[in-house]
């Protein structure tokens, strides 16, 4: 399978050993992100040993890496002589005294913890006798939070490793690559469906429909990214109350944003400490992302929402049927009640893809970057409900106000109308923003394209910009 959108970390990679000296890297993120993928194409010609730890003890994954790795060295290993990580780390050192080895310690987090810290034990042998040996030691986890503790201030690794990465998601474009055949109204579905999670994205196959793949990998109890997700938060070391964390997920994917909501829906009304709890931890975990109005103070609450596209789909779609998924046909749960409400679904989940797609091609459609990206909802001074998909001030200082649509059909002056009017009202209940916006840039975002009037009309307008989904997706 080829490797995408890695290109930079790999080349770093490779250039650790070629320093010839000890170089420690650390590499991190979510499960599935693609670590192992990277880790196996990186050094496909050098002396390297992988390890991959256990959940299990640290003493039982210490024994475990030294029979592999006399396996691979050709070289019988006591394991009395080996009774503690240091002297682990001792015969690292002792393996590069010729010639230069690669050394990969894939989640790290389970060596972790007791009186025989791997990480404490490390940092004896690096700073004292791994010095002149052309060893590169790479310690990689899952563990998001225990990776980056790792090289916290006070903790034994700070300021010790080389190079560091936390590798992310894939987003919507390169998620794409994965499945260049697709048209690009089914590659934003893809996204929206399985999000940016390269091991996803992998159990689609070509040519396979998107109502087929959901209902395969993800509505069947027996698809591959079914049994992931039904367990993702015990995947996680130290998720105590994974019931909660996944009812909290459940009432965000259906909707409700502000704390009070969530806990009134997650059934956790009378209990607001553990709601604050778990979307601190959901946070930290990536799956929960937060945001506010554009122009709100610091103390206005914030609205919470899934960042993962597949972890979205599950709360939504999945985990509310799984009963009727347990004895049903799935592919009637799809057409019963999946593809039904699959529009609504993506009108979100298309207003963060163009937000990824500015981040990356503003330069293309000759706009700045954003300096901050937001949106808005509210009431104005008359009580009337505007909601403004995109509301960002960009790095010249001028305003960008724009609406973003997931709709199949041409989109025309209703767009620019309405936009106008929710401005002109909001300047008037007295957001200064508004006002600036006004004379601003506009963006205009539609999956199924413009009306030729409206993009005539368009052309001549310097501050309009229209956006279809081929500009989304450039070669």
């Amino acid at each position: 399978m080829e490797l995408i959108d890695r290109k930079r970390e790999l080349e770093e990679l490779r250039g650790l050993p070629e320093r010839r000296r000890p170089c420690l890297g650390i590499i991190y993120g979510r499960r599935q992100v693609g670590k192992t993928f990277l880790l196996a194409r990186a050094w496909p010609d050098a002396r390297a040993f992988y390890f991959l730890a256990a959940d299990s003890t640290p003493d039982l994954n210490r024994q475990d890496l030294l029979r592999e790795l006399a396996a691979w060295a050709g070289r019988q290993l006591d394991f009395n002589d080996y009774p503690t990580w240091r002297t682990v780390f001792r015969l690292f050192v002792d393996l590069a005294a010729k010639e230069p080895l690669v050394i990969v310690l894939d989640e790290f987090q389970y060596l972790l913890g007791g009186a025989d810290d791997a990480a404490s034990q490390l940092v004896a042998v690096w700073d004292r006798e791994a010095q002149g040996r052309p060893l590169t030691l790479i310690l990689c986890g899952s563990a998001v939070s225990t990776m980056e503790g790792l090289q916290a201030g006070g903790q034994p690794l700070f300021g010790r490793a080389n190079w560091s990465m936390r590798l992310q998601p894939f987003d919507y474009r390169d998620a794409a690559r994965m499945q260049p055949d697709r048209s690009l109204r089914d590659a934003a579905l893809l996204y929206g469906v399985f999000g940016g999670t390269p091991r996803y994205l992998a159990t689609v196959r070509p040519n396979e429909t998107i109502g087929s793949v959901a209902t395969r990998a993800l509505l069947s109890p027996n698809g591959e990214v079914h049994l992931q997700l039904s367990t993702l938060l015990e995947q996680e070391r130290g998720i105590r109350d994974p019931a909660a964390l996944r009812s909290v997920l459940a009432a965000i994917a259906s909707g409700r944003t502000g704390i009070n909501e969530i806990a009134q829906a997650s059934g956790l009304g009378d209990q607001p400490h553990v709601v604050r709890r778990a979307l601190d931890v959901l946070e930290g975990l990536e799956l929960v992302g937060r945001s506010r109005n554009f122009g709100a103070g610091m103390r206005a609450p914030y609205r919470h929402y899934v960042l993962d596209n597949a972890v979205l789909f599950w709360h939504r779609f999945v985990l509310p049927h799984r009963s009727r998924l347990a004895r049903d046909d799935e592919k009637a749960i799809w057409r019963e009640m999946v593809a039904p409400y699959l529009n609504d679904y993506m009108g979100p989940v298309f207003e963060r893809i163009t937000e990824q797609a500015f981040a990356r091609y503003h330069d293309r459609w000759k706009l700045p970057g954003a300096e901050l990206w937001a949106g808005w909802s509210g009431r104005d001074r008359n009580r009337r409900s505007i909601e403004i998909d995109v509301v960002a001030r960009l790095d010249h200082g001028r305003m960008l106000a724009g609406e973003v649509k997931w709709s199949s059909n041409p989109r025309g002056f209703e767009l620019h109308n309405g936009l106008t009017r929710d401005l002109e009202d909001l300047a008037n209940s007295g957001h200064g923003w508004a006002r600036e916006a006004m004379s601003g840039e506009l963006l205009y975002v539609s999956a199924g394209g413009f009306t030729e009037e409206f993009a005539r009309w368009a052309a001549g307008e310097k501050r309009v910009h229209l956006l279809r989904l081929e500009d989304l997706y450039p070669e």
